[in-house]
């Protein structure tokens, strides 16, 4: 895949954070003062595994902390099939809070990152561990697989030449691509998200 092929999906969440709509979560989340045990959540790629082949469906989770807002995504994607959730987030030391505009959900997880060399499958050297109150997963990444909020499309786009197996998981249609240039209007830039459902993110 060129750098200049498929859209990347996490660019779709820079572009969505940059419209007046997702601006909102710096407002509501304020400053996100971390844990160190979470230091490595943010601005990361995170995967349950590297897939086998062009069909094999992985699991993925993303936080973004964009200048003009703090975005993320949560999906399970292989180069032909794509489901993808975006969502506004906010993160208290170890409380990783999410609120999803499409259905007015929301969830609390914990979040618990750490270096792993020494137990993860290769090549991974870090570890994410998300809990809620009934279950937990893992996820992995590796310390280059940073993401540049100000150059999110050309560190992606780097991150997938490098690590060609990443190219389903982190591309997608042009139709995910967001104008960060364009004017919104929505209602939805200013939710009342205290009224919103509390669901189990990692049940979905």
């Amino acid at each position: 895949m060129s750098k200049t092929g498929k859209k990347i999906v996490v660019v779709a969440l820079v572009g969505a954070a940059a419209v007046g709509a997702w601006s909102v979560g710096a407002a509501l989340f304020g400053g996100d003062p971390e844990a160190a045990s979470a230091k490595h959540a943010v601005n990361q790629i995170w995967i349950e595994r590297l897939p086998t082949d062009s069909r094999d469906q992985v699991n993925h989770f993303v936080l973004v902390r964009h200048p003009q807002g703090k975005v993320g995504a949560v999906g399970k994607s292989s180069q032909w099939r794509h489901f993808v959730e975006l969502f506004m987030w906010g993160l208290e030391g170890e409380q990783l809070s999410v609120y999803l505009p499409q259905e007015q959900q929301k969830a609390q997880l914990r979040v618990r990152t750490w270096e792993c060399s020494a137990e993860a499958p290769e090549p991974f050297e870090l570890c994410l561990e998300l809990s809620s109150k009934k279950r937990s997963v893992t996820m992995y990444s590796r310390k280059d697989w940073i993401i540049d909020p100000k150059d999110v499309q050309g560190s992606l786009a780097e991150l997938v030449s490098e690590t060609p197996e990443l190219a389903g998981i982190l591309s997608s249609d042009d139709v995910l691509a967001v104008d960060p240039d364009q004017d919104d209007d929505d209602d939805d830039a200013n939710p009342d998200v205290a009224g919103w459902t509390e669901v189990d993110l990692l049940a979905r």
